[in-house]
């Protein structure tokens, strides 16, 4: 691990630590609270650590322990005030400040100034000397900028979908949907937004059908807060998406199971890809992975990203569905090389 990412680490088990401990702690009981956490250290290491942090404006300071006077102990004061109503403690502020990094892939969505700004007011009660540091010690840091979320969302179809989500009013909006190919004014009952792989959704119920669905937001256009109260009850987030790998709604789950081989097994089985799954040793060296989930669009894309280093062994819908899909892709190469 790189040095500036090992002092990370540390500094926010120390942190931790004395966050943990009222009468606080002295140099000799951290280095030894860290050694038994894998953290080896020296004392002088453990000192350059507490010097920074209060060079950093954390509130920490010295208290003589009255049982040895030759022994200090630190004290670290519990939460840092931002406001009368929001106090964070300072494992918490610090956590917080290095999770800016997260807000990247939403740099191309109107969310992003709005959190930015949060931050920037976070930073300036920081101060600068607190500021500086906690930059210092995440240059090492860094986080996945793609997908971005949001791309194409337009700003007003935005603020009308959360407006008709705040004030539980019926949304009505040109929508283009891709299942069905078509294009019409839909009237909705809005749940709540959605953002996930890579843009945004709108979970609503569909007026006309009575059914709730989700509804990509970069493919409205033209978005109304009609003068209409919504009497629905938006459904609880996780049943809804329970069944589902991925955005795509699915009602009936199967029991999906996958052999991986030993090339993917690690990959595979180190990941939480649907809360129902089990894994265990298949007889090629790699992992059979199951799961209960509804068969997907983007499960087939899924199985079908892992090549032939993944076999499906059931269900057979499913092994037709990427039979059809393998057979077709094999037809376009198949005519480029003829």
């Amino acid at each position: 691990m790189h040095g500036r990412n090992t002092q990370v680490a540390r500094i926010y088990r120390i942190l931790n630590l004395l966050e943990g401990s009222h009468n606080g702690l002295s140099a000799a009981e951290l280095r030894e609270r860290l050694n038994d956490r894998d953290v080896e250290v020296s004392k002088r290491t453990v000192y350059r650590d507490l010097e920074a942090l209060s060079d950093a404006g954390f509130p920490l300071y010295p208290v003589d322990d009255i049982g040895d006077e030759s022994a200090t102990r630190w004290v670290l004061e519990r939460s840092a005030r931002i406001s009368q109503y929001l106090v964070f403690s300072a494992q918490e502020l610090f956590a917080l400040y290095l999770a800016r990094g997260m807000l990247v892939p939403l740099k191309d969505t109107p969310l992003h100034s709005d959190l930015e700004g949060v931050f920037q007011k976070i930073a300036d009660k920081l101060g600068t000397v607190n500021r500086e540091h906690f930059t210092e010690l995440s240059s090492e840091i860094r986080f996945d900028a793609s997908p971005n979320w949001g791309l194409g969302l337009n700003l007003e179809v935005l603020d009308a979908v959360r407006a008709a989500c705040a004030e539980g009013q019926v949304l009505s909006v040109d929508y283009e949907s891709v299942s069905s190919g078509t294009q019409g004014r839909r009237r909705l009952g809005p749940h709540y937004v959605y953002f996930a792989k890579g843009s945004g959704y709108l979970i609503a119920e569909d007026l006309a059908t009575a059914q709730t669905k989700v509804f990509a937001l970069p493919r409205m256009k033209n978005a109304v807060m009609e003068d209409e109260v919504y009497k629905g009850k938006p459904v609880d987030h996780e049943k809804f998406f329970g069944t589902s790998f991925g955005v795509f709604h699915g009602e009936q789950p199967l029991e999906v199971r996958i052999e991986f081989t030993k090339a993917v097994a690690h990959y595979v089985k180190e990941r939480r890809w649907h809360s129902s799954q089990k894994t265990v040793p298949a007889s090629n060296g790699g992992i059979q992975l199951t799961m209960q989930v509804a068969l997907t669009p983007e499960l087939v894309q899924w199985v079908l990203g892992f090549g032939p280093e993944a076999q499906v062994l059931g269900p057979e819908d499913l092994r037709v569905k990427l039979g059809d899909s393998i057979s077709k892709m094999a037809g376009l190469y198949d005519e480029k090389r003829a």
